[in-house]
């Protein structure tokens, strides 16, 4: 029974401190009084860093049931896991290699397809879209909008708001990779100057990120208890 209240506690620890980081991060982007811009690339992998104890601690956990061996630690027989390791040593490194090539491999992808994408956060989708609208206008390259996509006269960008979040991200679909870079380099400034939204997410982001730390910490509280019970 210890076994198992640990085996609990170090996945809470493990799984909800980067999360509740994560969640900490994002609202000090959207408290800040200018909206900001964020590379595609940096925003998936700090989404990546939130979810790294679910993918990781979890994920070994998943694994660990799949090959139904999990039972001996938490009955705390570690000869009995030994022995089951040595039996399906094969198993056990197949079963985490096609795992860690999910996750890797998955992971490498997206990162690689959100390069070409920048996130804004804490701004309203509308004035966005009018310094969006301005920058390409100043570069002698009007834009037309057909609905999310946007093409001048070629296919060059797809805005995705979120107006609950008070955010946008821009995906390039376009094949011109300094027009993109140019377009990011501009668009900066042309942001910094944008009023921030009224964005009660922050507030929202704050409280769920608080609430986690206190479940973490509770956590840890357990943890020195059942050691120190046990000692």
């Amino acid at each position: 029974m210890f076994a198992f209240a640990l085996v609990v506690c170090l996945a809470g620890i493990f799984c909800l401190a980067p999360l509740a980081l994560y969640l900490l991060w994002l609202a000090v982007l959207n408290k800040k009084a200018r909206p900001t811009v964020v590379p595609g690339g940096w925003d998936f992998a700090a989404l990546c860093g939130g979810l790294s104890g679910f993918v990781l601690f979890g994920g070994g956990l998943v694994l660990s049931l799949l090959q139904s061996n999990v039972r001996y630690i938490f009955r705390g027989n570690f000869e009995a896991l030994r022995t089951a390791w040595a039996q399906e040593q094969l198993a056990w490194l197949a079963v985490a290699g096609g795992y860690l090539f999910i996750v890797v491999g998955g992971g490498w992808l997206t990162l690689t397809l959100r390069r070409r994408s920048l996130v804004v956060y804490n701004v309203e989708p509308e004035a966005f879209e009018t310094a969006i609208a301005e920058v390409f206008d100043h570069l002698g390259r009007p834009a037309q909008r057909t609905g999310n996509l946007w093409s001048a006269p070629d296919p060059l960008f797809e805005l995705e708001p979120f107006a609950a979040g008070k955010c946008v991200a821009l995906r390039w679909v376009g094949d011109d990779e300094r027009l993109f870079e140019e377009v990011a380099r501009q668009l900066r400034p042309a942001v910094a100057d944008l009023a921030p939204a009224d964005n009660p997410t922050a507030r929202w982001l704050t409280s769920a990120a608080v609430g986690i730390l206190v479940v973490v910490v509770f956590f840890v509280g357990v943890m020195v208890m059942s050691v120190g019970l046990v000692r």
